[in-house]
């Protein structure tokens, strides 16, 4: 099973139990520009401003949907900002659909 990796337990992370999720499936990969992004969206992303993002470059945005058993009324899904890569395009893209496990690195 492929991995994804974060540095600590984002809120968007939590299940119905305020528990960390264990997996969730890659449901969407799509390549965007930091600077064309509401800062709302960076807000919530990088929680609250903890994880620094630079100003602007282009990164690939990931959607997953958390396993059926953890939503929060209709917060079953989260995203997350990679670098973008042609090597990180293509391995993301090629496992869209796939379940992933939920590494944290705390």
């Amino acid at each position: 099973m492929p991995k994804i990796q974060f540095s600590h337990i984002y809120p968007k992370l939590l299940d119905g139990h305020n528990d960390a999720i264990e997996s969730a499936k890659l449901i969407h990969m799509g390549k965007i520009k930091l600077e064309d992004l509401h800062p709302s969206f960076i807000f919530y992303d990088t929680h609250q401003g903890e994880y620094k993002l630079p100003k602007k470059g282009e990164f690939l945005m990931l959607i997953f949907l958390k396993p059926h058993e953890s939503y929060i009324s209709e917060q079953n899904l989260f995203t997350t900002l990679r670098r973008c890569t042609p090597a990180k395009e293509e391995y993301y893209r090629e496992k869209i659909g796939q379940e992933f496990e939920v590494v944290i690195n705390i």
